[in-house]
C-alpha cells in the first residue's frame, strides 16, 4: 500500500468523521424542535390533528427521509471503523516490514 493510497484513507476517514458530526449536530436539533412541536401543541390539540391530517403525504416523506438519514449514518459509522482498520493494519505491516 503506496503511502498515496494511505493519504487518501486518512481523508476519507476525516470526511467521515466529519460528516458523522453534522449529522449528530442536525439531529440533536431535530430533537429540539420535536420537543418545542410538542410543547406548543398540549394546549393546541385539535390544531395537532387538523394539521397532521392536512399535512400526511409531507409528514410521510419527511419521516422516509429521516430513516434514510439514520440509515447512511450508520453505515458511516461501520465505514470509520473499517477505515480505521485498514490505516492501523497499514502501519503495523509497514513497522514489521522495515525491522
Amino acid at each position: 500500500m503506496s503511502n498515496y493510497f494511505k493519504n487518501k484513507l486518512k481523508d476519507r476517514l476525516t470526511y467521515c468523521r466529519e460528516w458523522k458530526n453534522s449529522i449528530d449536530f442536525y439531529l440533536a436539533n431535530k430533537e429540539i424542535t420535536k420537543k418545542a412541536d410538542e410543547e406548543y401543541y398540549k394546549t393546541r390539540p385539535f390544531l395537532k390533528i387538523v394539521l397532521d391530517i392536512y399535512f400526511l403525504p409531507y409528514n410521510l416523506l419527511r419521516f422516509i427521509k429521516y430513516m434514510r438519514i439514520r440509515h447512511e449514518y450508520k453505515k458511516n459509522e461501520i465505514e470509520i471503523i473499517i477505515l480505521l482498520k485498514k490505516i492501523n493494519d497499514y502501519q503495523n505491516w509497514k513497522r514489521y516490514k522495515n525491522k
